[in-house]
């Protein structure tokens, strides 16, 4: 399949966002997946460490590319997963969410 064809709802009730966020972001998805396992793992780690440590420019950016990363893959996966995968989602988006509220307001 080709990363250029709409690809009708696989779930039913699937939303028309979901329907054009999933076909608009297969091709970053299978560029992502045919990475060394883990690039994508270390990267995350790099941008978290550069957001907990850089100077706020820098680290605001950083921490932003993995909440909306993150969020972006759990929109994605959602419909296939069950409660615990979905908490477990919901949860570490919001530690880096609040990671970076810590960061721009001082606390850390």
């Amino acid at each position: 399949m080709s990363a250029g064809r709409a690809v009708p709802p696989a779930y039913p009730g699937e939303s028309a966002l979901r329907v054009a966020v999933a076909n608009r972001s297969r091709g970053i998805a299978v560029a992502l997946s045919r990475q060394p396992g883990f690039v994508v793992p270390a990267a995350i780690v790099v941008l978290m460490v550069v957001g907990l440590a850089a100077p706020l420019a820098v680290a605001v950016p950083a921490l932003l590319l993995i909440v909306v990363f993150m969020a972006w893959l759990a929109f994605l996966s959602w419909p296939v997963l069950g409660t615990g995968p979905r908490a477990m989602r919901l949860v570490a988006v919001a530690i880096v969410a609040a990671a970076l509220v810590g960061r721009v307001g001082g606390w850390i």
